[in-house]
């Protein structure tokens, strides 16, 4: 709503501040148009450019209906320039600008305004304003004064010496007092009292104000009617008024009003973008704390997954400790039972396999699956805990923001409520995929089948060999075995003890090559095992992270960047009201 009245022209430095301010407003109220939330901001900051042009210092005169405002302005103008009544007389915005002439009629513009000059507005460069009363039944008419509050430069609230401080008075004070305006209290109507009852009513003002608004403003006791009907007698002052005139002489003798506007408008600006400032400030702090969560959780993915390196290390220590003892029983095993001094003791298959399962195998199984198993039990335990610490964690995340739904952008948040639901949703389903044990059943299988392959093949190879060298020289035949026996005696008795030595050593080489290779078979397969198990588990991990976290974070990100900026672009707009205000200040 901009009241378009003669403007008061402005020289040198001051109109440079003046037009500084105004792109400041104007710039600010630009900003604001990406906050669906801020219409009725920039829609003040812009009123509050227009009427810097205009250069008005606009005292604006609020209250409730019938407290008596328009004979209160009338009084101040020591001229009855305003219709007055015991009904509701002022249903518009009524502006009397400084002027020398007074035509007594008011310029209706098309929004309604009333505009009127007058040449006793207190001083050059004054407007006073008459807004509708608060608490009316003309609602929009109520609205229209709270609009027009913002562009005050100086507030008087007029109360009813008979119904001080309702509550729609108390509201308005209190809407007055954030704006960060400079309000005088005016009791009207004394004429209603008698002395005491006017001790009681400031008093009680005074302690309304504090106690409900923590607020210590002047206040006047007047009677605009005893004013009004001494001006049309003649008479000097009366009800009150002139010290009103005094004070107001006063505020505006301390700076010219042209320079007070502009730091009392500069006052409305910084609190509105120091509360915009605020706000974003707080979202990029919390969305800071989200994204560091996320970050947390991502750490402790790559933690979880790097922490699989030690466990399965340890884990293949053990194994190949294992392994080591029984190559290191199955050489001894082979060099007692594959030497000349062995030949022709002629030892059964089964004594040699029990032999074999007794000092080569021993608890060789056993170890082997303890080790393993001990393995997958820490691999599966810390998988469970590190799952349900990512739920936990996606649960607080989600519960966080929750609290701060009122605060975000919509679109985004809604986009990171249903990441952060899947998110959980897959972390669930990875939990109860332990909790099955299928992990546990897949790598027991695994295990099972190497140990018994490695049983029936390696014992088979070796014993076969041992019974069938051990049987040359027995003095029986071993049955099934005549046939090589007779191979390897052959050589033998051809060649003599010499030839007969480097066979056997030969035989014994190659029999311990082959326990060896078995032996690396087997424990190539159970390092593949753990190594397929530790890189599933490391891909689960990794994938999670790329495939929901990322997104996740990358939504954080943007609403970080956002907010970082808005905070920056209100910090920027905080320190050029700054300049400003310091170069008006020190203007003489």
């Amino acid at each position: 709503m901009a009241v378009h009245i003669q403007t008061t022209s402005l020289d040198g430095a001051l109109a440079a501040f003046r037009e500084g301010e105004v792109k400041l407003l104007t710039e600010i109220a630009t900003a604001l148009a990406e906050f669906k939330e801020a219409d009725e901001d920039r829609r003040r900051l812009l009123d509050i450019a227009q009427d810097l042009r205009e250069m008005f210092f606009l005292v604006v005169v609020i209250g409730e209906f019938n407290a008596g405002k328009s004979s209160f302005i009338n009084a101040l103008l020591g001229d009855e320039l305003l219709a007055m009544g015991i009904t509701p007389t002022t249903d518009a915005i009524h502006v009397i600008r400084y002027n020398e002439n007074s035509p007594r009629k008011a310029n209706i513009r098309e929004d309604g305004i009333y505009e009127w000059t007058h040449p006793n507005t207190i001083a050059t460069g004054v407007a006073l304003v008459d807004t509708p009363g608060t608490g009316s039944v003309f609602q929009k008419h109520e609205k229209i004064a709270k609009q027009f509050l913002h562009r005050s430069d100086l507030v008087i609230f007029v109360i009813s010496a008979k119904r001080a401080f309702a509550e729609t008075e108390r509201l308005y004070l209190e809407l007055a007092k954030n704006y960060g305006k400079k309000i005088i209290l005016v009791v009207n109507q004394t004429d209603l009292l008698n002395p005491n009852e006017l001790r009681e009513v400031r008093t009680f003002v005074e302690r309304q104000a504090k106690e409900l608004l923590d607020f210590e403003p002047l206040i006047f006791l007047v009677s605009a009617k005893d004013a009004l009907q001494a001006r049309r007698n003649g008479q000097p002052d009366a009800g009150g008024i002139d010290a009103v005139k005094a004070h107001l002489r006063g505020v505006l003798s301390e700076a010219p009003p042209a320079k007070q506007k502009l730091l009392a408008q500069l006052d409305t600006a910084e609190r509105t973008v120091k509360h915009y400032y605020d706000a974003a400030k707080s979202k990029y702090d919390l969305i800071g704390a989200d994204t560091t969560k996320v970050r947390d959780i991502q750490r402790e993915l790559e933690t979880q997954s790097g922490g699989l390196n030690a466990q399965l290390t340890r884990a293949r220590a053990d194994i190949d400790a294992v392994f080591e003892g029984m190559r290191m029983r199955g050489l001894e095993f082979i060099n007692k039972n594959l030497s000349l001094r062995s030949i022709g003791r002629g030892l059964n298959r089964e004594t040699l396999q029990a032999q074999f399962t007794e000092t080569v195998v021993g608890q060789a199984t056993r170890d082997i699956e303890t080790a393993t198993g001990d393995y997958i039990n820490v691999l599966i335990d810390n998988s469970r805990q590190y799952w349900r610490g990512v739920i936990n964690r996606l649960n607080q995340l989600r519960d966080l923001m929750e609290q701060e739904v009122g605060g975000l952008d919509a679109g985004m948040y809604a986009e990171q409520r249903e990441a952060l639901e899947d998110a959980i949703r897959i972390a669930e389903s990875e939990l109860k995929s332990y909790s099955t044990g299928r992990v546990i059943g897949e790598m027991q299988e695994v295990f099972a089948t190497n140990t018994n392959g490695f049983l029936l093949g390696f014992s088979a190879a070796v014993i076969g060999t041992l019974v069938t060298i051990l049987a040359i020289a027995a003095p029986g035949p071993v049955v099934g075995l005549a046939a090589a026996a007779t191979i390897v005696a052959a050589p033998a008795a051809a060649l003599g003890g010499y030839v007969a030595y480097r066979y056997y050593r030969r035989v014994a080489r190659d029999t311990k090559d082959d326990m060896n290779k078995r032996i690396d078979a087997i424990e190539k397969a159970y390092h593949d095992a753990l190594d397929n198990l530790t890189r599933k588990e490391r891909s689960r991990l990794n994938e999670y992270g790329k495939q929901v976290l990322t997104p996740i974070f990358s939504r954080l990100q943007v609403l970080s960047e956002r907010y970082e900026a808005q905070t920056e672009g209100f910090r920027k707009y905080l320190d050029q009201s700054t300049t400003l205000r310091r170069g008006i200040e020190e203007l003489k």
